[in-house]
């Protein structure tokens, strides 16, 4: 599943000369979340959720979020047919810098907030109140 929305894109100003012929490179990942969970989150490994990085493994449900890995994912596809000078220039010109982005305190997830423990505690204890009362806002 692909999030970009390429309805909305402009088709580019057609040019009087012929454009160069390039050869049609091959996606290595055909969507953002396959790039994602196979080369972004792999090669991005951190403490999470104590104080300097954030994630929601929920990631999609965030429109920044969605914006930010997309850019990622179209950007290592341009620059990784660029070499090594262009996966280095890919790292540290966009991968770094957008991922310590999208996972900062203040980033998309800063709201998001684990449960500490896995297991939900145990409820509170009430007594039944007396019926004598009546109610309380009565």
């Amino acid at each position: 599943m692909s999030f970009i929305n390429d309805e909305n894109l402009e088709e580019p100003a057609a040019h009087d000369e012929a454009p160069a012929s390039e050869p049609e490179q091959p996606l290595a990942f055909e969507t953002e979340e396959e790039w994602l969970t196979q080369w972004g989150l792999p090669n991005f490994r951190r403490r999470l959720n104590k104080g300097d990085f954030r994630w929601d493994p929920e990631w999609w449900r965030y429109e920044e979020a969605i914006t930010l890995i997309t850019a990622l994912w179209l950007s290592f596809e341009k620059m990784r047919w660029d070499g090594a000078t262009g996966m280095a220039s890919y790292m540290r010109d966009y991968f770094y810098p957008l991922m310590g982005e999208l996972t900062s305190p203040d980033g998309p997830f800063w709201d998001y907030d684990p449960p500490v423990r896995e297991n939900v505690p145990c409820e509170w204890p009430a007594q039944t109140m007396p019926e004598d009362l009546g109610t309380l806002h009565g």
